[in-house]
């Protein structure tokens, strides 16, 4: 007769359940490093479909990191304004498709009367373009200034030099009654036609936000969850 006995049995126990206290662990940190890899995957066609994506945009993606009791990680698109549109406004028509809705600058000039509705905004035949093909923030906050200063009668009274200047400088042109857009004196008969008024901008599914990040899970997360396992177990010793 022989007789197996169980030895260590308490040890092996112990050490299966600080094991078992990793796995938490283990998989927050697998779907984080995954989501990782999401945004950088997301971010590389960015730069691979937009033509001369501004650095706002490559960096329009915010990480949310899984947690030991919340076991999800997110990779989604910053909606803070931030002085600024939000990246979801010029994003989601670029992913979804369909027609962009106004920014921020399109329903102030609305609001101050300058711009029709139904209109948008777009650079126009004279405009100059900085190195990612758009007008630069500053300029485009120097006309605004003008055309708020001209519908602003607060602006108006109490407006600084610049303001009085930029005024008397962009002015919104017509052609026979139908306004076309946002233009400036560049002399006493000199004009430049700097921002057209178009109608509303619609757009193709270009950016495959969804598709380039099920492919980066279905490529990465086994992978990470293996490695992420060996690294808790290693650490329960």
């Amino acid at each position: 007769m022989i007789k197996i006995v169980a030895t260590g049995l308490k040890e092996t126990q112990d050490k299966l359940e600080r094991a078992q206290k990793q796995i938490p662990f283990a998989t927050a940190l697998a779907l984080t490093r995954t989501a990782q890899i999401v945004k950088k995957d997301i971010e590389a066609e960015m730069a691979n479909v937009f033509d001369r994506p501004t650095k706002w945009t490559l960096n329009s993606l915010r990480l949310l990191p899984a947690k030991k009791d919340k076991l999800e990680a997110w990779v989604r698109m910053k909606n803070e304004a931030d002085k600024s549109t939000p990246a979801t406004t010029w994003l989601s028509p670029e992913i979804e498709g369909g027609a962009r809705p106004a920014k921020r600058r399109e329903k102030s000039l609305r609001a101050k009367g300058a711009l029709p509705d139904g209109e948008f905004i777009a650079p126009g035949r004279d405009a100059k373009l900085n190195q990612y093909g758009n007008i630069s923030r500053s300029h485009i906050q120097k006309i605004l200034s003008g055309l708020v200063a001209q519908f602003d009668p607060y602006q108006n009274s109490t407006g600084s030099r610049r303001s009085a200047a930029n005024k008397r400088a962009f002015f919104v042109i017509s052609k026979g009654n139908r306004p076309i857009g946002i233009a400036q004196r560049t002399s006493k008969r000199g004009i430049k036609l700097l921002l057209a008024f178009v109608s509303r901008p619609t757009y193709s599914k270009r950016l495959d936000f969804y598709g380039v990040a099920q492919k980066a899970i279905d490529t990465n997360l086994e992978k990470e969850m293996a490695k992420a396992l060996k690294q808790a177990f290693a650490s329960a010793r």
